[in-house]
């Protein structure tokens, strides 16, 4: 199963918009609409490092 469209849902509840996880991540706010819709997926090469990320937003750590 794959996690990361709920650590996004995650990410903006905890955040209060998309346009904060899109800060966060340094997308654009369509590609993170696009993840959490299942459409697509980030690259594989970046999909750990957005993963890392996300889950630092949702337990209140920084990301590094």
């Amino acid at each position: 199963m794959n996690d990361f469209p709920y650590l996004l849902v995650r990410a903006v509840r905890g955040l209060g918009t998309v346009l904060d996880v899109a800060l966060a991540l340094n997308v654009q706010p369509s590609q993170v609409r696009r993840w959490i819709a299942g459409v697509e997926l980030p690259p594989s090469e970046r999909l750990g490092e957005y993963k890392a990320c996300l889950e630092a937003l949702c337990t209140g750590r920084r990301a590094a």
